[in-house]
């Protein structure tokens, strides 16, 4: 079994109770705050997949304090000049791919494209990394961003008319 290490996100600082009960919990999280202000929980937990730390963290949490898990922090939304840095690449190069001037084509499309600055998922960029150019890259599982997915449909449930439609997409699946 390996030490899985995540940090969670929390809708609020922990008041004086909730870092008791989480002092409690078995491998107690490191509480810190973001540059962003967020407030994290950093746990270094034993579990033989990543999803199984990370989904009893968040069960741990939820049902011992009155705090929300938002999200999982990860780097998943990268510009090109973030990607280039992890790869060792030059900024031009990695446009050049995404554009498809230069590379096997098929570069993952931007999260938001009509936004000033672009964001590419890490999740789907290093796959296209490993398979189309053969860069030795760890497959970084994508249950960050699956997780972070989930939280975000969490808190959007009551106010969603038709979820029977959500429900469907995800049974396609």
């Amino acid at each position: 079994m390996r030490v899985q290490h995540f940090l969670l996100v929390v809708d609020r600082a922990p008041g004086l109770i909730e870092r008791r009960r989480l002092a409690g919990l078995p491998a107690p999280p490191r509480l810190s705050t973001g540059v962003d202000g967020t407030h994290r929980l950093g746990f270094d937990r034993p579990a033989s997949a990543l999803a199984d730390g990370i989904a009893t963290a968040i069960d741990q949490v939820e049902t011992r304090t009155d705090l929300h898990v938002v999200r999982v922090a990860d780097r998943d939304w990268l510009t090109l000049a973030e990607i280039a840095a992890r790869i060792g690449r030059s900024r031009e190069i990695v446009r050049l791919w995404a554009v498809g001037r230069r590379g096997p084509g098929g570069f993952p499309a931007p999260l938001e494209p009509d936004r000033d600055t672009s964001y590419y998922s890490w999740a789907q960029v290093s796959p296209w990394l490993r398979e189309r150019m053969g860069y030795d890259l760890p497959d970084d599982e994508p249950i960050l961003a699956a997780t972070n997915l989930a939280l975000q449909l969490r808190a959007l449930v009551p106010r969603i008319r038709h979820m029977q439609l959500i429900r469907d997409l995800l049974a396609a699946a």
